[in-house]
């Protein structure tokens, strides 16, 4: 069997003004061909593929790399950049020839400026290209933003099962599952799908402890049962303006059976019936959550700024918890925070280590949301900014944030970096000596995934209320491309009202 593979992942954030550029995946990774054996093989979900499809019980007789084109989240894929990203996977089709099946990681809501589904059109473009009786596999994130396109492509499609996102890899295997069993026992996958008209804050996400944790626990049991091949929620990323946008219940069997619609309508109505308490997040603003911080008596104490989550497509350089920080008198064991701003990198670089810092700090890649705030301090380090994540969102990822600065001003500490990466990880602030572990207050760029990794050393964790390009007042951010009615955008009691919604079984082709 001859069995290719590929990856085209990122999350936009459509209200990021700031364009994904190709010189932007070139930094997180382009590999062609045999490069992504050669340099991802133990990579994310990527790595989950290809470790089962070697271990399958008649190994393929060859591995043929597609391309993998992987990117942090930030805003919307430019629409040449995009066009290049296609044109290297239906080249490296021409050059694959005929294929027994093909597996793709995707991530499910990565936008252009001129195509809202970059995701279902890479898996059209593929079944074009393979034809109608080749079987395609393709995972995706617990946030996509599922579509007809998709689906009709698709013969499975296998989601995280976790947020914070633990099991990238896991999913990878279970796609690669899937797989085989499609292949050994010619099953034609039927797939039966609810979309539903909502979209939630992903504070509440949590899969382990939050409202959603029955319902993913359900889709283990399911997965488990005969004759079911995949079982998935998909949360949606919220901050992306586009049609179809809402959760959706998707499950895969190896045939049609009126049980299996009754599980999906059971799915459904308890994703809905969670939809007030998601929302029901405590935040705090800027001013009040730096106090509330400061009134604990042990430390260290994170602060998760959702409205501008790098992990959200955000820029990462908002100063509405920066200037609290500066303001605040004394901060016992001091604040601990990162920006992304180039520009105020490059004075870092300028002065040197050691030398005096005065320049204004970030509020430029999105100045709708925050100004620049004056910074005066002691440039402590310079060194690039790169290091392995693995925990939420991947495993053995390499992070590259370009330059990064240290600079200290009183009893705050700013790791100013060129470009966004993982704004829940504290393996960014340790990458240039800092232990997060030592201060008061730590500024984690995350709505919820920062708990993976932070809860199990902080004395406690608050939520800020920002402005933001992942700002979670519904009312301040303008969708112009989404179906309605979607809830809470518009006020409706049942998923019934939202006609456009669909719902049933999918056939392949459509």
């Amino acid at each position: 069997m001859r069995i290719a593979v590929g990856q085209m992942w990122q999350e936009s954030n459509t209200f990021n003004r700031n364009p994904t550029r190709w010189e932007d995946f070139a930094n997180w990774g382009i590999a062609v061909g045999p490069e992504i054996f050669e340099r991802y093989s133990e990579t994310g979900e990527l790595g989950g593929v290809l470790s089962t499809l070697r271990q399958w019980p008649e190994p393929p007789s060859e591995l043929i790399g597609l391309a993998r084109f992987a990117c942090w989240p930030w805003g919307s894929v430019e629409a040449e950049t995009a066009a290049r990203i296609l044109k290297t996977f239906d080249e490296q089709l021409t050059i694959a020839g005929p294929l027994d099946g093909v597996s793709l990681n995707l991530h499910g809501a990565m936008a252009a400026e001129n195509d809202p589904d970059l995701s279902g059109t890479l898996l059209e473009l593929v079944r074009k290209r393979v034809g109608p009786n080749v079987p395609i596999v393709a995972s995706f994130d617990l946030h996509a933003n599922i579509t007809h396109k998709m689906l009709s492509n698709a013969d499975l499609l296998c989601g995280y099962h976790t947020s914070p996102h633990l099991d990238s890899w896991q999913t990878g295997e279970r796609a690669a599952r899937g797989l085989w069993k499609i292949l050994k026992y010619g099953i034609r996958p039927q797939t039966i799908w609810r979309k539903l008209p909502m979209l939630t804050a992903a504070e509440y996400h949590n899969t382990f402890t939050g409202p959603p944790a029955p319902i993913y626990e359900r889709l283990k049991q399911l997965e488990a049962e005969e004759g079911v091949l995949s079982a998935n929620v998909a949360m949606v990323m919220p901050w992306y303006d586009a049609p179809q946008l809402g959760w959706s219940v998707i499950l895969t069997t190896n045939r049609r059976e009126s049980r299996w619609e009754h599980v999906v309508d059971q799915l459904s109505s308890n994703c809905w019936s969670i939809r007030h308490d998601l929302e029901a997040v405590e935040r705090f603003p800027p001013a009040e959550v730096v106090k509330r911080a400061l009134s604990f008596s042990r430390h260290p104490i994170v602060i998760g700024d959702g409205a501008d989550a790098t992990n959200s497509g955000c820029p990462g350089d908002s100063t509405s918890l920066l200037r609290e920080l500066l303001a605040a008198p004394k901060i016992p064991h001091g604040a601990l925070t990162f920006m992304v701003d180039p520009i105020a990198v490059a004075e870092a670089y300028r002065v040197g280590e050691g030398g005096l810092f005065d320049a204004d700090v970030g509020g430029r890649l999105a100045p709708e949301y925050s100004s620049p705030v004056r910074v005066r301090g002691t440039v402590d380090r310079l060194q690039n900014v790169e290091w392995t994540l693995t925990g939420h969102i991947s495993k053995n990822m390499p992070v590259n944030m370009g330059h990064g600065a240290v600079v200290r001003s009183n009893d705050v500490t700013i790791l100013l970096v060129e470009r966004g990466g993982p704004g829940s990880s504290p393996r960014l602030y340790e990458s240039v000596g800092l232990d997060p572990r030592k201060f008061g207050i730590v500024i984690a760029k995350s709505p919820q995934g920062f708990r993976a990794d932070y809860d199990s050393f902080v004395a406690g964790s608050l939520l800020a209320d920002c402005p933001g390009c992942a700002s979670p007042h519904w009312e301040d951010m303008r969708f112009d491309h989404v179906n309605r009615p979607l809830w809470p955008l518009t006020s409706i009691a049942t998923p019934s009202e939202a006609t456009w919604c669909e719902s049933g079984w999918i056939e392949r082709g459509d």
